[in-house]
């Protein structure tokens, strides 16, 4: 990290809050959802730091094919290349983030060009140069394979200009710091990869070695977050739509380590999804994902369509690390937790000095010391494996007996054992309450109950789903082995039939029945339902029918060709969506209709039954999925 005292006033959305920071990072990387103030941002910052430069997303303007319908307006100022008598003009344009002195620049700096052009001949195989024409610059390229020449700024394609603009300004010594808007547009991922290798040639302390600079890249590609160590997860810089301070993930309390998250090895491209959104919703396997993707959709929601995200992290531990790095990025995760996690200890480190989560429980009356509530649930579950333990069993409960005597000798059982028999045991009361109750007391399993909602109804303050009833596979129908001794080929086989079962229309209250908390936990995360077209799509088909009714009236002897023909010359463009299909006429310039309505966003044919009676101005019509007669 990098001392480096920063601080100053935010401007709109944040409405004048303050951003101030003692370290960064040689590479920071500005990171959240879509609208959520990244750019305002990067553009209070060149105001702070001294010698800086920022690359806008609009950096390739006036590179662009000439565009005949443009010209006509304003005219097409680069015909004839670059103005040696603008090229002052030119360098004030990339001081507000254009990239249009990068041509100036190389034809300038020898040196500039000779890194530049040899980098995009090594990558693409290409040469330039430029020409003067009556005080004009003109930028060429040429094929080192065919030997072709064309314009560099008119018909290179846009991802080698983006390239060329990039590494001018990386390469460049003018500017200590270098803020680039989104670096990955136009870059396919292997480029974005490249690009990050020579950001890391040349990131460092500018103070320390004038050939150092430091790089702020606002970003929304998983490639440009290319982690190599934990110093580099902590120059994250996180944006919420919330518009609050901008959290930097790097802890300006030096006694608490970051060292801990041990994560810049673990994310993945996938993984990194959770810089992009405010809610990522967190899980423990790839199953488990394709599960609760597979309810939502039958659910008729979208995820994405919330801004969120369902990242899959292998396993409970690491579960952990995430819920850890969220709670210092601000973000509102969602975290979907088997029973054992509590039992192992994992939920309660990441959440024991969390002072809401105290502050519910002396709410409850129930103290202010998580842990230890945990922890006498633990000991009532320890009398109630003793007690099974001890005495003869049969039926469903044999079973749990002998999972519990397969773990070895009760005294020899370590912590992770422990936790797998304690969720045994919760699992056996969610399966068969009444047995459990028989075979200790109903006094017993009731107060197990009760502590055990009583946690759930705690963590769900912290958005953390747990499953009372043990693991995901308790709640799937379609599985049929031993719910304490649970294969991954069991766990797979019975995901994918209950995933096959859903491609069947289900009603929330059939998924609720079928799934029972697993259905409620998922219902509690972020989705959106999907886009209504009806709101839309009811005010045009009223209009349709207006103009129906009073072709019908006007033309009693039309058939139904007729009346087509007709709407479809009189409103044109809706004969791509409407259509009559059918139409009877009665007595008294009476008629009934039916419309169908063309397949939109993903649903089938539907259609509409009118009549010369329809209120369509007050939206007195029904739109149904029917088979036309």
């Amino acid at each position: 990290m990098i001392d480096k005292e920063l601080s100053f006033s935010l401007p709109r959305p944040w409405y004048g809050e303050g951003f101030h920071t003692r370290q960064i990072g040689p590479i920071n990387f500005l990171v959240g959802p879509n609208g959520s103030g990244k750019s305002r941002f990067a553009r209070a910052l060149v105001g702070q730091l001294e010698t800086s430069r920022l690359l806008g997303t609009d950096r390739l303007n006036y590179m662009a094919p000439s565009d005949p319908l443009r010209n006509s307006v304003i005219g097409d100022h680069f015909a004839q290349g670059f103005s040696k008598s603008q090229f002052d003009h030119y360098k004030r344009a990339g001081e507000d983030g254009s990239g249009i002195d990068a041509f100036v620049l190389l034809e300038e700096r020898m040196d500039l060009r000779i890194q530049v052009e040899a980098t995009l001949g090594h990558l693409f195989g290409r040469e330039i140069s430029f020409d003067w024409d009556s005080g004009f610059l003109i930028a060429k390229a040429r094929r080192r394979d065919t030997r072709e020449s064309y314009r560099l700024d008119r018909e290179e394609c846009h991802g080698i200009k983006e390239l060329l603009v990039l590494l001018t300004h990386l390469y460049s010594n003018d500017h200590r710091y270098l803020i680039i808007d989104e670096p990955e547009l136009n870059l396919h991922p292997q480029y974005q990869a490249f690009f990050m290798q020579e950001v890391r040639k040349i990131a460092g302390d500018p103070s320390t070695d004038i050939g150092k600079k430091v790089f702020f890249l606002i970003t929304h590609s998983p490639f440009i977050l290319d982690f190599k160590s934990e110093d580099d997860v902590n120059s994250v810089i996180s944006f919420g739509l919330d518009y609050s301070v901008p959290k930097q993930l790097f802890d300006q309390d030096s006694t608490v380590s970051t060292k801990p998250l041990f994560l810049a090895r673990r994310l993945n491209a996938h993984h990194k999804q959770l810089f992009f959104s405010d809610n990522p919703i967190f899980v423990e396997g790839i199953l488990d994902a394709y599960l609760i993707e597979a309810m939502q959709e039958v659910r008729g929601v979208s995820v994405a369509g919330a801004g969120s995200c369902i990242i899959d992290v292998g396993g409970c531990e690491e579960v952990n690390r995430y819920l850890k790095l969220c709670q210092r990025l601000g973000k509102k995760a969602h975290f979907l937790y088997d029973l054992d996690s509590l039992f192992s200890g994992h939920i309660r480190d990441c959440i024991k000095d969390d002072t809401s989560v105290q502050s519910f429980l002396a709410s409850a009356g129930l103290g202010n010391d998580f842990g230890k509530y945990c922890g006498e649930l633990e000991k009532r579950l320890t009398d109630i494996i003793t007690e099974i333990l001890d005495t003869p069993t049969n039926g469903q409960s044999s079973q749990l007996v002998e999972f519990l005597k397969d773990l070895g000798e009760r005294n020899s059982w370590d912590r992770a054992k422990w936790a797998k028999a304690r969720t045994a045991v919760m699992t056996a009361i969610s399966i068969g309450k009444e047995a459990m109750a028989s075979s200790t007391s109903p006094a017993f399993v009731e107060n197990i109950e009760g502590r055990l909602k009583q946690i759930i109804t705690t963590l769900k303050e912290k958005n953390i789903h747990l499953l009372p009833g043990g693991t995901i596979e308790r709640y799937l129908p379609c599985y049929s082995g031993n719910p304490y001794k649970i294969t991954e080929s069991a766990k797979r086989k019975a995901v994918f039939e209950e995933i096959e079962e859903m491609t069947k229309p289900m009603s929330e209250e059939e998924l609720s029945s079928r799934y029972g908390e697993l259905y409620h936990s998922v219902c509690d995360f972020p989705s959106k339902a999907d886009v209504d077209v009806d709101q839309v799509l009811r005010n045009y088909l009223g209009r349709y029918i207006h103009e129906l009714q009073n072709t019908a009236r006007n033309h009693p002897d039309w058939g139904r060709a007729e009346v087509q023909e007709h709407l479809n010359t009189l409103m044109a463009p809706f004969a791509q969506i409407f259509s009559v299909q059918k139409i009877d006429r009665g007595s008294n310039n009476e008629f009934t209709a039916v419309i169908e309505i063309e397949r939109m966003l993903g649903q089938g044919r539907r259609s509409v039954r009118v009549g010369s009676h329809t209120n369509a101005g007050m939206g007195d019509f029904q739109i149904e999925y029917s088979r036309i007669e």
